[in-house]
């Protein structure tokens, strides 16, 4: 007899979500992130990525759909999902180049069927935005001579707990909703080096800690075209909210040779709030059953209206993203050929980021590709590579060449749920 049990996989998903921080946003890392919250990860899976994150407008039966909850209806079958990602980041200006490599755990998604082909529930944690800068200047110390440096250095990220449900109210009429927890700490050090060897190291840590729920509602639609092909809609929605916080200003003066001997003196803790602003997603997809998909999303986000824990804009300029994308599948039902069932992705994005430096928005453009290496039980590897452009030498600014490598398994199975009997 073998059983398979709800419960263990519930403790696999509570035991990932149990890691720290610093375990999940080790990729998407930029310069750029010194501004709001950091850079916003996309709410993409593995087999999203390889289609240029395209999923707003398109449900797949066999991979969670994450991106847009009113999809979640098409999941019959109980999957998990977990994915890690390398990334190579080349960074430039016009005097020097600088290469940084990171990786890490992505996220793991559990979904499973409440009602079948009417109302499926997801879990499951992924990253929200990342945060990851080191800047150096020269500066003159206030009431003498001395010339010294100063390293200002951001770290952290926020992360989602979150819980979906999809459900289809009609015919192919379906809406959702995904009710998240972001947290996370942001820290930003400033530290002072003096010329002078005897000299302390000054250090000022400012640490914000997020923490509040966000909710998302969604919906998706099919229009029938014929035989198993169908055009599909999808719109997401995130409201402006006021996201709480806890800001901790801390002051360490450390002695040169000396680290154990270090002053450190809490300055203040204070709470407050952030505000982030409201997030639209429109998506339409063209799709036949298990052979082809096609779509295009479109987000924007009007991060004029952001206001930080001291109430300022940091600057911040609306930004949009536009992604197209789609995969292919030969044969899924070859008996004879293995890379007939293999499905094939391809797609590109375009992203006016929120982040400006010297009056110049910050812009990202990628192109992915993907595949699915397709196992037992409708289950898969699922592989995503990308390779981007963002920033601009111009203005004395930075820009960034970078390759990501993303590696997923999805577990699919009808029966997580039944306990097989033998008369």
């Amino acid at each position: 007899m073998r059983v398979r049990n709800f419960t263990s996989w519930a403790l696999v998903i509570i035991g990932m979500l149990s890691l720290t921080t610093a375990t999940w946003a080790q990729t998407g890392i930029t310069p750029y992130s010194a501004q709001g919250i950091g850079n916003l990860i996309r709410p993409s899976l593995v087999h999203n990525r390889g289609m240029g994150n395209v999923g707003i407008g398109m449900g797949n039966a066999l991979f969670i759909n994450y991106t847009n909850p009113a999809f979640l209806y098409k999941n019959n079958l109980s999957s998990f999902d977990v994915a890690f990602s390398v990334e190579q980041n080349i960074m430039q200006n016009e005097s020097e180049s600088i290469t940084r490599t990171g990786g890490g755990l992505n996220y793991g998604i559990f979904s499973f069927p409440i009602a079948t082909n009417r109302w499926t529930m997801s879990v499951g944690m992924i990253p929200y935005s990342v945060v990851g800068y080191r800047i150096e200047e020269s500066i003159n110390v206030q009431g003498g001579n001395e010339i010294g440096t100063q390293i200002i250095e951001g770290d952290g990220g926020t992360n989602l707990i979150s819980i979906s449900n999809g459900i289809r109210v009609v015919g192919n009429l379906g809406l959702g909703l995904r009710i998240s927890y972001l947290f996370g700490p942001i820290t930003e050090t400033r530290t002072v080096l003096l010329n002078d060897p005897q000299a302390n190291r000054t250090e000022l840590e400012d640490q914000i800690y997020y923490s509040d729920v966000i909710f998302e509602p969604s919906l998706s639609y099919g229009f029938k075209l014929g035989n198993n092909t169908l055009l599909n809609v999808g719109a997401t929605y995130q409201p402006q909210m006021k996201v709480r916080a806890i800001r901790e200003l801390t002051l360490r003066s450390v002695p040169p040779g000396n680290p154990l001997l270090s002053r450190v003196e809490r300055l203040d803790t204070l709470e407050g709030n952030v505000t982030l602003p409201s997030r639209l997603g429109m998506g339409i997809s063209l799709e036949k059953s298990l052979k082809y998909m096609v779509g295009v999303d479109f987000v924007t986000q009007p991060w004029e209206n952001y206001r930080s824990f001291g109430g300022g804009s940091d600057d911040m300029r609306n930004s949009y993203e536009v992604s197209v994308g789609g995969q292919y599948i030969p044969d899924i039902r070859s008996v004879n050929s293995y890379l007939s069932r293999m499905a094939y992705r391809m797609g590109l994005f375009y992203r006016n980021t929120p982040f400006a430096v010297e009056d110049q928005q910050i812009t990202d453009f990628g192109l992915n590709l993907g595949l699915s290496l397709p196992m037992s039980n409708f289950s898969s590897t699922n592989l995503s590579f990308e390779i981007g452009n963002r920033g601009t030498l111009e203005e004395g600014l930075i820009r960034e060449n970078y390759f990501r490598v993303s590696a997923g398994i999805t577990f699919n199975d009808p029966n997580w749920f039944i306990r097989r009997k033998f008369d």
